[in-house]
């Protein structure tokens, strides 16, 4: 008998031994699968939406928005001690590009790959990053609300047509996209109409409650959306033009996103850091 029970307490005993043992290897396996350098793309519409009245204006909360997330960038690139190793990337990009010339020479500096740097310039282009973005932002704005030339913003037209693709994912990078946006994605150029199927959103494409916007794409599983400043011009449309937006990027295959209204800059640096430390 007690050598059975000895038997019996070994074999338990080496069972539970495997078990934790298969359990650490499988969060340790999670923890590696999540570690993956950031890949954040901001996606800025510089439409007549920069004029709207609003306190703070939309300029200053683009502008916060932006500040964040070259903060939480930064953080990732030194955290644990890996600022040599960082091949994080940061971009803000536009789409389609202002005809403006001083607006083209200022966007070319407002994209960074760590890839590309070396080691010992790393730590100094992080430093000057945030002043460095935040002053050719400031110039773009003054720019465009200058200039005055509204083309819209083609959002519906760089995922359908797979831009984002190119430009915004990348193997073996955690990507993510923020759009700022007041969510009326119109584009004259690319503006397609079937049936109650939209490549556009407008406050009359809204009064239709079965309206929706055209789906020609899947496949961005390895794509995470954050839309921010969704800002509609009645109230009431609120929950219908986020519904919309939720609906296309779910019918495109991103399986995490979040479609979030204007708010107080400190409301939104909580939703931003909720969603990126999600998968952290």
């Amino acid at each position: 008998i007690i050598l059975c029970v000895g038997i019996y307490v070994s074999c338990v005993s080496d069972e539970k031994k495997i078990s934790v043992k298969d359990e650490n290897t499988a969060i340790q396996s999670l923890s590696n699968s999540e570690n993956l350098p950031l890949n954040i793309s901001v996606y800025l519409d510089l439409s007549d939406r920069l004029e709207r009245d609003l306190v703070p204006s939309q300029t200053e909360r683009d502008s916060l928005i932006i500040d964040y997330l070259i903060d939480i960038f930064i953080d990732d690139c030194v955290n644990q001690g890996k600022i040599i190793n960082s091949r994080n990337h940061f971009q803000i990009f536009f789409h389609p590009a202002p005809q403006i010339s001083e607006i083209a020479t200022l966007a070319k500096g407002l994209n960074l790959d760590m890839s590309d740097i070396q080691f010992a310039e790393k730590k100094k282009v992080l430093k000057a990053m945030k002043d460095s973005f935040r002053a050719n932002i400031s110039q773009i704005y003054q720019s465009t609300l200058s200039a005055k030339k509204w083309i819209g913003s083609d959002i519906w037209g760089f995922f359908s047509n797979k831009k984002v693709d190119a430009q915004c994912i990348r193997e073996g990078y955690r990507n993510i996209l923020v759009i700022l946006t007041d969510g009326y994605l119109f584009y004259g150029p690319n503006k397609i109409h079937d049936g109650n199927s939209y490549s556009y959103i407008l406050p009359q494409t809204l009064k239709d409650s079965q309206s929706s916007l055209i789906v020609k794409r899947d496949g961005l599983r390895d794509l995470e959306v954050l839309m921010l400043e969704v800002n509609p011009y009645t109230p009431l449309d609120e929950d219908r033009l986020i519904a919309v937006l939720n609906k296309w990027f779910d019918d495109m295959g991103v399986e995490k996103f979040v479609v979030a209204d204007t708010d107080m800059p400190v409301n939104t640096e909580n939703i931003i850091r909720n969603f990126i430390s999600q998968n952290q």
